[in-house]
């Protein structure tokens, strides 16, 4: 084991050293090309003369795709610019293509900032970049949102460039910049975009070394922990934003992940430090936690389902930029409310705040394509912000420590006088001690009873337990137990002295009045009219105080402990009471299997005995699943119940319908051979798939099923096999196209 950890440890530092070797060569590129001079050819902005065709293009046995080769096969259509074609629809595959103009380069390229999501350029019908792996369908998985630099050939001139996209994003097309160049430029280009993000985010970490170092010291270390988290956060975001990593490590996917994370980070320590400096001016901050809640959660389950595959960036970031706005909206709305009440520093930590989310804003509204493209600071705003956050938490530390040097002083008084107030207070708590241990034991006992009602089956059972249980409930006391008969009461366990039973006659028995201060407590039920059933009654006299507890205490305690007794046999009468609904199928109305199960038992058994035929049918929705995904579970139960009452229309008496589950029917017919079933199981097939669904007012597609029948002892000797025979009969029908009835083979 150690010398795999050493081998790990040694391949994981060469690759530590090369990666670094590789951003000090690009630090060093970047200085040489921000200093040399442009000699090369200027940049060509590709902002005319695009078109767009949606779908996918054939490709022939070499590859080529066609619609690169034939303008007759596709219908081009012209765009102002290339994303997000009108009538998309159900597209997620769309081509682009523009004839590239005439200019000289000596090493052209085509770039542009970005493409949603997936994408391949061709000239010349040759395949000359792509991003991401697309299938034979034209389709794949998201593999990050890069810059892309394609390289032309020297004689680009006059030829078309076309583009393969492909997105299952809300976005598809081009983001940002499209325009012809010398690679260097564009090289240039990225370093020095990248220059001022490496800059930031080098700065952001250093904030978040000093925040932490803060943070370790006695005091204020959850506002500089928050500081911290803020700060790493926006170096993850900045890093991940940095174009010049690409160069660094061709992984986008990777980077785009780091920056997302930290995106979808940076809400939860803005809202902390929030909730904790406005706490400070005694303010309600409970909103402030739930927001930065909410946003933790969305982190985690972003997270756990990015790394089972789940969930990708592409469907994320809607989402988060929708929670983002609701949660500043809300954020907004409560600060200005207290603004005016908060001191010097809170107020500008608010502004600052508001700053930098509306630096957010902008970024969201550019990456939506609610504002025309442009490039928005988002790093500069984040190393402001943070660098006022440092400031200002370093203030706040400092004069935090000065209040606590004076707090200290009175703190020492405060401590000797509520420690002669806790004293009095442990006395009297003494006093009430044995008075609680008394009232535990009796609410324990309440449990068990409860607990040991819970598994009782019937309500004559229950009162049994209850009245075994009783006496241990209400012992030092004296009482009485009495169950409820039809014409009056009758006593069933009685403990200490003496004590009158009630005399009730039955027509007074369920208008009694029971005091619970004298000792009377009724064991009652209520059914679903509410009507209320007496079933027992307890009688208990208290004459004196035990263990410090109160009579009238022990009183309430045994009037509540009756009442959740009489939740528990209510919901015994309950499950008596439902045992009678439980053959029934309540989507449909119709029989369910257990019931099935049971009848089919019993018919089995009088064919046998009048040596009468024995018919079974199982019919079965066809691609009910692919139904319920196009139009939504609720129209899945409306096609359940217009088959269900077809069913109920075609075989009626005698015969019997049951659901078996899920789209699955089946009908026993008895006396009938499978062979004079086969006719009217065709009528249902014809009717079933003329009838149109609906549902919200909507006619929706109609359905098909495939049925199987089988008879005894037409088609098998032994009739407990009829049902796997019927269940066989309908998977050949379902294996011959379905929308068909077959019979059970011999």
């Amino acid at each position: 084991m150690f010398p795999q950890y050493k081998l790990w440890l040694s391949n994981t530092l060469r690759s530590l050293q090369t990666e670094f070797l590789h951003l000090i060569l690009l630090l060093f590129a970047t200085a040489l090309l921000c200093l040399s001079a442009n000699v090369f050819a200027q940049d060509v902005n590709l902002d005319d003369g695009w078109e767009y065709a949606w779908g996918d293009s054939p490709f022939d046995s070499d590859g080529v795709p066609l619609w690169t080769k034939n303008d007759q096969l596709v219908d081009w259509q012209p765009i102002a610019f290339p994303s997000d074609p009108p009538a998309r629809g159900a597209h997620h595959n769309v081509w682009f293509r523009i004839t590239l103009p005439q200019h000289v380069y000596r090493d052209p390229v085509f770039y542009t900032s970005s493409i949603d999501l997936l994408a391949e350029a061709y000239l010349d019908g040759k395949l000359i970049y792509k991003h991401g792996q697309l299938d034979q369908d034209g389709a794949g998985i998201f593999a990050g949102w890069p810059w892309h630099m394609v390289i032309l050939p020297e004689n680009f001139a006059g030829q078309t460039l076309y583009f393969r996209v492909y997105s299952n994003y809300i976005n598809i097309g081009f983001w940002g910049e499209r325009k012809l160049a010398e690679r260097v430029d564009v090289l240039k280009q990225i370093t020095k975009e990248s220059l001022q993000g490496l800059i930031v985010a080098g700065v952001t970490i250093f904030i978040a070394l000093m925040a932490a170092i803060f943070a370790m010291l006695k005091g204020q270390r959850r506002q500089f922990m928050n500081v911290c988290l803020f700060s790493l956060a926006a170096a993850g975001l900045v890093l991940g934003d940095i174009p010049a990593m690409k160069l660094v490590w061709d992984q986008p996917l990777l980077w785009n992940y780091i920056g997302a994370y930290a995106y979808f980070l940076l809400p939860i320590p803005m809202f902390m430090l929030l909730a904790e400096w406005l706490s400070d001016a005694g303010l309600e901050v409970r909103h402030f936690q739930w927001l930065w809640r909410a946003h933790l959660v969305f982190l985690l389950v972003a997270a756990i389902g990015s790394v089972f595959g789940v969930l990708h960036l592409t469907q994320l970031y809607p989402a988060f930029d929708g929670m983002f706005i609701v949660s500043l909206f809300l954020l907004v709305v409560s600060v200005l409310l207290v603004f005016k009440r908060v001191r010097l520093e809170q107020k500008l930590l608010i502004l600052a705040y508001f700053g930098f989310c509306a630096v957010m804003m902008l970024d969201m509204a550019v990456a939506h394509n609610w504002i025309s493209w442009s490039s928005i600071p988002v790093s500069s705003g984040a190393l402001l912000f943070s660098v006022a956050i440092i400031g200002l938490s370093f203030n706040h530390y400092l004069s935090t420590q000065r209040r606590l040097a004076k707090l200290n002083i009175s703190l020492e008084s405060e401590v000797i006088e509520r420690t002669e107030q806790l004293s009095a207070i442990a006395k009297q708590e003494a006093l009430r001690a044995n008075g609680l241990l008394f009232q535990q034991e009796k609410l324990e006992m309440v449990s068990d009873v409860i607990f040991d009602l819970e598994s009782c089956h019937t309500l004559e059972v229950g009162i049994e337990k209850i009245a075994n249980r009783i006496e241990a409930l209400c012992v030092p006391f004296s009482g009485v137990f009495s169950m409820a008969v039809p014409d009056g009461w009758k006593r069933v366990h009685c403990w200490g002295y003496e004590i009158d039973s009630p005399s009730f006659d039955n027509t007074a028995l369920t208008k009694a009045k029971f005091n619970n201060e004298q000792g009377i407590f009724p064991f009652r039920i209520m059914n679903q009219q509410g009507t209320v059933r007496y079933v027992a009654l307890l009688q208990v006299h208290a004459t004196e105080m035990l263990n410090g507890y109160p009579i009238e205490h022990f009183m309430k305690l045994l009037k509540r402990a009756v009442e959740k007794i009489n939740i528990t046999l209510a919901n015994i009468a309950l499950r008596e009471e439902l045992q009678r609904f439980s053959y029934e199928d309540e989507l449909t109305g119709l029989k369910n299997r257990r019931f099935f199960s049971e009848v089919m038992e019993h018919e089995i058994a009088v064919a046998e005995q009048n040596q009468s035929p024995l018919s079974l049918l199982i019919c079965d929705i066809d691609y009910f699943k692919t139904f319920n995904d196009t139009y939504g579970h609720p129209a899945g139960d409306a096609a359940l119940k217009t088959l269900a009452a077809l069913l109920e229309q075609f075989f009626h008496d005698g015969n019997i319908v049951c659901r078996l589950g899920g789209e699955e029917f089946v009908v026993v017919i008895p006396k009938v051979k499978g062979e004079d079933c086969l006719q009217k199981a065709e009528q249902l097939r014809g009717a079933v798939e003329k009838t149109q669904i609906q549902y919200e007012g909507y006619l929706l597609e109609n359905i098909t099923i495939s049925i199987g029948i089988s008879s005894w002892p037409e088609l098998t000797p032994d009739p407990r096999q009829l049902f796997q025979q019927t269940d066989s009969a309908l998977y050949q029908a379902k294996e011959n196209g379905r929308n068909c009835i077959r019979l059970a083979e011999k």
